[in-house]
């Protein structure tokens, strides 16, 4: 049960309906695979990191926008049952609520995704949303793939609300340039991605040389720090003064899908919380590892406490950085 007068964080970006098949192998062309399990629920990467923020007990606001289909609808009802305010989740006439399939193939550990996005209703540039209100969360998560609405956003706070502090998922920034993709990433306060992506934002080819760019960029960047997943590596948490390296914890992997934004939820409760970035990183890393124990990107979100107690208790993966 949540506490009234907690945490307050507001997420802006993308809900999506999640249609699941799961496969022995990829299909090879020409040649058919049997579909072993299909399952469909709520998902979307902004959505997912809200939904987890709410089962770790912090009080969240989503901004989106969904199309007005059952699909929709749905959307809207299970992030309500999230105890979620979904006041500002605008409903478009215009497009239906964005979608993907995901085929889930192989075998625990080594299991792939390949995600098929049909691209629906999603918040644009020149869409009305409730600055001044979502501002004066604690923290703000912007997840937004329109460009041009992202920068407005990050550049927003050093004129109307200098002490607004913005957690920047780096999962939509790759579609641009790296050199603007690297520019709005470094306008958010702090940072959340995976090895890949900041690999491709800073044009390296091996993490060593992409972390080494990322510390140089930030003295005169807005950033604080970044953390960043690495699967069954764990994670790295890089600021101004070092790298920090966290092991992953040992859990029976079902489906990755949303573990990237499970552990980005770990991060923004560490951040309004204020733990130091070892104790963060530890947090982050549980949340990410719980979430990947059943199929579906929230079907095995944890609570704060049961987070907690995982990462006190599970054993330590080890594996060569």
């Amino acid at each position: 049960m949540r506490e009234e007068g907690g945490h307050r964080i507001a997420a802006i970006g993308l809900a999506s309906w999640d249609e699941f098949l799961v496969l022995d192998r990829f299909p090879r062309p020409g040649l058919a695979e049997v579909v072993r399990a299909e399952t469909d629920q709520s998902g979307g990467t902004t959505a997912n990191v809200a939904a987890a923020l709410a089962r770790l007990g912090v009080r969240v606001t989503f901004a989106g926008m969904v199309g007005d289909d059952d699909r929709g609808r749905r959307l809207r009802d299970d992030l309500a049952a999230e105890s979620i305010d979904v006041r500002h989740l605008r409903t478009s006439s215009r497009d239906p609520t964005d979608s993907g399939v995901i085929l889930v193939t192989g075998t625990p550990p080594a299991m792939e995704r390949t995600i098929l996005w049909r691209q629906g209703a999603r918040l644009r540039h020149g869409d009305y949303l409730p600055i001044e209100e979502l501002f004066a969360h604690d923290l703000v998560v912007v997840d937004i793939d329109d460009l041009a609405l992202r920068r407005l956003l990050v550049d927003l706070p050093m004129h109307v609300s200098p002490r607004t502090r913005l957690l920047g998922p780096l999962t939509y920034l790759i579609d641009a340039s790296p050199e603007v993709g690297l520019d709005l990433a470094l306008r958010h306060d702090y940072l959340v991605g995976n090895e890949d992506e900041l690999c491709y934002l800073t044009e390296s080819t091996t993490l060593d040389e992409a972390v080494t760019a990322l510390r140089e960029q930030l003295p005169l960047a807005q950033t604080r720090f970044a953390a960043i997943s690495r699967g069954a590596r764990g994670c790295l948490l890089v600021d101004r003064n070092g790298v920090r390296s966290l092991p992953a914890l040992a859990v029976e992997v079902v489906d990755t899908t949303g573990a990237g934004d499970a552990f980005a939820a770990g991060v923004a409760l560490g951040i309004v919380e204020r733990w130091d970035l070892d104790r963060l990183g530890r947090f982050a890393n549980a949340v990410g590892a719980l979430a990947i124990r059943r199929l579906g990107a929230r079907a095995s979100l944890p609570t704060r406490v049961e987070a907690e107690e995982f990462g006190r208790s599970a054993a330590v993966l080890e594996a060569d950085r």
